[in-house]
């Protein structure tokens, strides 16, 4: 009787030893799923904000340029160092301005009275962009820009307002 015991004991060992490597198994690779999906997810909503950022640059300038399109008043200025695209707005015998450029890695935005003078630091700012350069030649604009990732974009835009202050057909 004395070796059955023995026996018994000894199953339960292996079997309370199985369970236990059972369940440290079921630890390890649950603690692996959560690492690699938390690592997913991180790829994932920095994919995501690189494309959002990106589809806003190309969209911001151009829907600004679109939305101020009036008779002399986009033109393209250079302040220093820094080339803006100037948007004039006349409003209650005042003049202001938006000033679209880049300064310290983002393209920014700011509107002020004609009357201040320009300082690049008190823009908002709109998104990441290593540079920003418009051009102008005639009723054309030409935008051409890097975006915070480095990726090169080049727009364009007609200026459907003539200097005769009339707008053109569209």
């Amino acid at each position: 009787m004395k070796g059955a015991r023995n026996g018994s004991s000894l199953g339960h060992n292996v079997s309370g030893a199985f369970v236990f490597l059972l369940l440290g198994v079921f630890a390890v690779f649950s603690t692996l799923l959560v690492l690699l999906s938390a690592q997913l997810y991180r790829v994932t909503v920095d994919q995501t904000r690189e494309h959002n950022d990106q589809r806003v640059l190309g969209n911001y300038l151009l829907n600004v340029v679109r939305g101020n399109d009036a008779a002399n008043a986009v033109h393209v200025q250079r302040f220093g160092e820094v080339d803006a695209l100037c948007l004039d707005l006349h409003a209650d015998g005042e003049t202001y301005v938006t000033y679209v450029y880049c300064y310290n890695g983002a393209l920014r935005e700011l509107f002020a009275s004609a009357q201040e003078p320009f300082d690049p630091e008190y823009g908002e700012i709109i998104c990441p962009a290593q540079s920003f350069r418009p051009s102008q030649s005639g009723g054309l604009l030409r935008l051409d820009c890097v975006d915070g990732t480095g990726r090169e974009r080049n727009l364009c835009a007609a200026l459907y307002c003539g200097a005769d202050g009339g707008e053109a057909q569209r």
